[in-house]
Parts: C-alpha cells; sequence; structure tokens
C-alpha cells in the first residue's frame, strides 16, 4: 500500500513500514528470532507494513520472509542464506535482499522511510552498537538510543550511573 496524502484533499492514506531486525553475532541468536516472532504476531494490522530482516554472524543482513521467520533457526538460516551474498547488489530489490553491513542495510531503511524494530539480542543489538547505525542513518526505532543502551549494557556503567542517581548498587 502506498504512503502519504491524497492530492484530492480526501483523508490522508498512509501505511507505516516496520522493519523487524533479528540475528546478530551473539549466542543469542535463537531467543533474536523468538522475539521478532512475536513482534510479528502482533504488530500485523491494517496501515503496517512488515519486512523482516536477518543479521548472521558477520553482520551480512538479509531480507527474509515471514514465512522464514517462522520455520527456521539460527543454523536454517546460515546455511540457506550461505553463498547468497555474492549474488545480490544492496539494493533491496529482490525476495532475498543482501546487505554487506549494518550501515548498507540502515541506509535502504532509510530511503524508504522505514521504523526499524530491532529484536537483536546480545551484543550488537543491545550495547548500543545496532542503535548507532540506525541513528547515524537517519532511522526511528523502537528502543532505547545507542548512549542509553551502551550504559544499560555495560554493568559496571550502569551501576555507577545508577548510584549517580541515588539509587543502592
Amino acid at each position: 500500500s502506498g504512503r502519504g496524502a491524497h492530492d484530492d484533499g480526501g483523508e490522508e492514506s498512509a501505511s507505516l513500514l516496520v522493519a523487524v531486525l533479528c540475528g546478530g553475532p551473539s549466542a543469542e541468536r535463537g531467543i533474536s528470532l523468538n522475539s521478532a516472532r512475536s513482534v510479528l504476531d502482533h504488530i500485523r494490522s491494517p496501515g503496517i507494513d512488515v519486512e523482516c530482516f536477518y543479521f548472521d554472524r558477520a553482520l551480512r543482513a538479509y531480507a527474509v520472509s515471514t514465512k522464514q521467520m517462522y520455520s527456521n533457526t539460527p543454523s536454517d538460516f546460515d546455511f540457506k542464506l550461505r553463498g547468497r551474498d555474492s549474488a545480490r547488489d544492496g539494493r533491496g530489490d529482490s525476495p532475498l535482499s543482501f546487505f554487506p553491513d549494518p550501515a548498507s542495510l540502515a541506509s535502504h531503511l532509510a530511503s524508504r522511510r522505514a521504523i526499524a524494530f530491532p529484536a537483536v539480542h546480545g551484543a550488537f543489538g543491545e550495547d548500543g552498537s545496532l542503535q548507532a547505525v540506525l541513528e547515524e542513518a537517519g532511522v526511528p526505532f523502537v528502543g532505547a538510543g545507542a548512549g542509553a543502551a551502551a550504559a544499560a549494557f555495560d554493568k559496571r556503567l550502569c551501576a555507577s550511573a545508577l548510584f549517580s542517581f541515588g539509587f543502592p548498587v
């Protein structure tokens, strides 16, 4: 469905594009897939278009269908996607689009005015790294910003920040 207002002065008709991001380099990739499936189960509704992107261990990103999201483990994704990156150009115009790095995916999402929903767990997903890439590209996303995520992920830094606000740690 289209984006933007009708030119005839009628009611505005817009779809929101939400990009669910999952996978990643950590051992928590399986949990990430479960989180992404939960997002898919609850976000689908009229006016919201959803696309899914899976990061492999090397942080290459692939567009994957929602059907694939419900039938695969991280090992399945890695096996099925192995070798496909060399056949993709990073423009995001094929059913199994490939993006060689997070910045390429973020640029693609920015050009499509998507909102990212990060469901990547562990390092890269929760330490502020993914958030920094999205912020740099101007992609709005769900969750804490890069600085807050980095502070919360680092236990020592988090404890220090909480202590400075009067919380016992």
